[in-house]
């Protein structure tokens, strides 16, 4: 199922004539599969949040970026102690919420935020009652939108706008992911680097 989820092809064995995975290298990427924690036995709230704000806090602050079932983690660990986060890149997140509170979205606002999408996301996931891809990254569209508008620095990097095409779900593991990185290494300069501390 991860041909068409993690959107390498439309189909096993028959990748898009872009694609930016190394297609060759798939059994050796479902090697490093993990237990799935997204169906129950992780306590509520995810410890995890706090961890990462903990361990934020003690390098001084730091960008926390988070990737699939972790994409949102940075969000959560900011509103937990928005002072220890300078930024957040939330890479081909499984979802951004969309219950957050008004005074969450004020915390949020003022922080520098990147979203990261790559290519084909229309494409069907293979798994039933899943959100497609373009729902998510919908979702995180009127995340930004939310954010934008009660005054903070929130955007989405979609490659394909700018004309770099093939990306997958697993955009660090891509061909080109040197691009890829380069332009949220460029996007932490401009947006996080230059930023005034925040007062805690």
């Amino acid at each position: 199922m991860v041909w068409p989820n993690f959107r390498f092809g439309s189909k096993p064995g028959a990748p898009f004539a872009d694609s930016q995975f190394p297609v060759t290298a798939v059994d050796e990427l479902s090697k490093q599969a993990v237990p799935d924690v997204s169906f129950g036995g992780v306590p509520t709230p995810n410890p995890t949040f706090q961890a990462l704000s903990d361990l934020a806090s003690q390098v001084n602050g730091a960008v926390l970026m988070g990737h699939s079932q972790s994409g949102s983690f940075p969000l959560a660990a900011a509103l937990l102690n928005p002072a220890v986060a300078k930024g957040l890149v939330l890479v081909e997140p499984g979802g951004c919420p969309a219950n957050f509170t008004d005074e969450q979205i004020k915390t949020l606002a003022a922080l520098p935020i990147l979203v990261v999408f790559g290519d084909y996301r229309e494409t069907p996931t293979g798994l039933p009652g899943f959100p497609t891809w373009q729902a998510r990254f919908e979702g995180c569209q009127a995340m930004i939108g939310r954010i934008t508008k009660a005054g903070g620095q929130a955007e989405m990097l979609a490659p394909p706008d700018r004309g770099i095409r093939g990306n997958s779900h697993m955009i660090m593991q891509d061909k080109n992911n040197l691009q890829i990185a380069d332009l949220i290494l460029q996007w932490i300069d401009e947006r996080v680097s230059k930023r005034s501390p925040a007062k805690k």
